[in-house]
């Protein structure tokens, strides 16, 4: 008997302490905490609605520039919600492969990147979408030790860098939260007040809970907001819904249904495009931390993402999707409502795969008016922007911040913001610059932090 109570209470202590490693926190605003999947699933897919136009519409484009069937370019559509769902998943839960960390770790959302933009539509249109996925494969390949590069130079991306990095993340794409809010920039009735007003709508409702509400209406302030939005969209004959009944229940898009060609030119672009993405990822996985875990990235976590950023995007390839990158908007969401936990970006994971697979999610989805989005993100791409003055605020303004700060800002946004400045400059460089402010803006703010002279005493005015 007395064996059998030590046998009883040793065997009680080991499940006790099992039982105690598999427990974790419902909180949502932990990294490692698992809410409950009534509050998980509304703020996954809160996410998902914040990203879903953006994914889509590098498709739309490339489908148009290539000239493919409406077969195609929905199987295209698919493809890169499937792309963006496994992106995702590899950044959110990270392996290792010995001393190699593949993903980040931090709560982020991946989706279809505008880097890539000019690029994939000059070789679609000239080459065909098959050299697209060439380029992304090989190019990724060696994307990958881009990680084990940007690890070693985190030197070079202190406070002052990575909050103008960020900064202009946020300054640089409101100009598509107002152009979603007008309606769209390609749409026949851009500027309408009725978008307008549906838009500012959607910004106050947003607000209101953000500020006024407690518990989940008030972290998921943009999900409440859109819905709001959509519903006052419907009456007013803003959402079309004749997609809907056309799109299929369930279809599985075939890897490689484009094949994969092959040209060095291409190669050599997208090496170069794949190592501006894994610098602008640098800068959304700042917002992400600093707003949601209130520290920055690691070295780590920044060279994790960057060569999980490289593999995932050969794997879309497979699944006929383009090159990731991390949604500033979703790393906006997280500074915002401080929801830092991976599991519910997991959820919204788990929705965006499903909508891959069933073409009639995706349809209900894409109803969603350009204004209710542009609504929505509007109040994101603002956190952002104020995501990179914190970071400013902690390396101080002195003299030579400021210099650093003003310089790279003046010529990154003036270049974005004057189109045709730069038209003289080398094919495709133009594009660059004025597609993407964040390219000149971190090689400017990188050099000039190496150049002036430090200083130890910061002076706020």
């Amino acid at each position: 008997m007395g064996i059998g109570k030590c046998i009883s209470g040793e065997g009680d202590e080991r499940m006790a302490g099992t039982m105690k490693t598999k427990t974790y926190s419902m909180s949502k605003f932990e990294l490692d905490g698992r809410p409950a999947l009534k509050e998980a699933v509304p703020l996954g897919l809160q996410h998902v609605l914040a990203m879903f136009v953006g994914n889509i519409v590098p498709m739309i484009l490339v489908a148009g520039a290539a000239n493919l069937s409406p077969a195609e370019a929905n199987m295209l559509l698919q493809c890169c919600m499937i792309g963006a769902a496994i992106s995702t998943a590899i950044q959110l839960y990270p392996v290792k492969a010995g001393s190699l960390k593949i993903g980040s770790g931090l709560p982020c959302m991946m989706g279809l990147t505008y880097v890539f933009l000019p690029a994939c539509l000059s070789i679609a249109g000239s080459s065909g979408v098959a050299y697209i996925f060439g380029a992304q494969i090989a190019a990724g390949v060696v994307a990958a030790s881009y990680g084990v590069l940007l690890k070693k130079m985190t030197n070079l991306f202190p406070p002052v860098v990575t909050g103008t990095i960020v900064m202009t993340v946020g300054v640089s794409i409101f100009n598509l939260a107002i152009g979603n809010i007008a309606g769209g920039t390609s749409s026949s009735d851009f500027g309408a007040l009725i978008n307008w007003g549906v838009g500012v709508f959607v910004v106050f409702v947003v607000l209101g809970f953000n500020v006024f509400g407690k518990g989940l209406p008030k972290v998921a302030a943009i999900l409440i907001g859109m819905l709001a939005g959509y519903l006052v969209s419907i009456p007013l004959g803003l959402v079309d819904f004749s997609g809907i009944g056309d799109a299929v229940w369930f279809s599985v898009p075939r890897p490689f249904a484009f094949g994969v060609k092959f040209n060095l030119g291409h190669f050599f672009m997208f090496l170069l495009l794949y190592f501006i993405v894994a610098v602008q990822m640098i800068g959304d996985f700042n917002v992400s931390c600093m707003g949601g875990l209130d520290r920055e990235p690691t070295p780590e976590e920044i060279g994790g993402g960057a060569t999980a950023n490289g593999i995932s995007s050969v794997i879309s390839a497979v699944f006929n999707s383009f090159p990731t990158a991390t949604y500033s908007q979703n790393s906006g969401i997280v500074a915002l409502t401080k929801v830092c936990s991976r599991h519910v970006i997991g959820v919204g994971c788990v929705i965006l795969f499903i909508a891959g697979l069933c073409p009639k999610v995706g349809a209900v989805l894409s109803t969603i008016p350009n204004c209710v989005i542009g609504g929505g993100t509007v109040v994101v791409f603002a956190m952002i922007a104020t995501s990179g003055m914190k970071l400013l605020a902690k390396a101080g303004f002195s003299n030579r911040n400021c210099l650093v700060i003003g310089v790279s800002l003046a010529f990154g946004l003036g270049t974005q913001f004057c189109k045709g400045a730069s038209a003289q400059f080398p094919a495709g460089v133009a594009e660059m610059l004025e597609e993407n402010s964040v390219i000149l803006t971190s090689i400017l703010a990188i050099i000039l932090n190496l150049v002036f002279p430090k200083d130890s005493k910061a002076v706020s005015e």
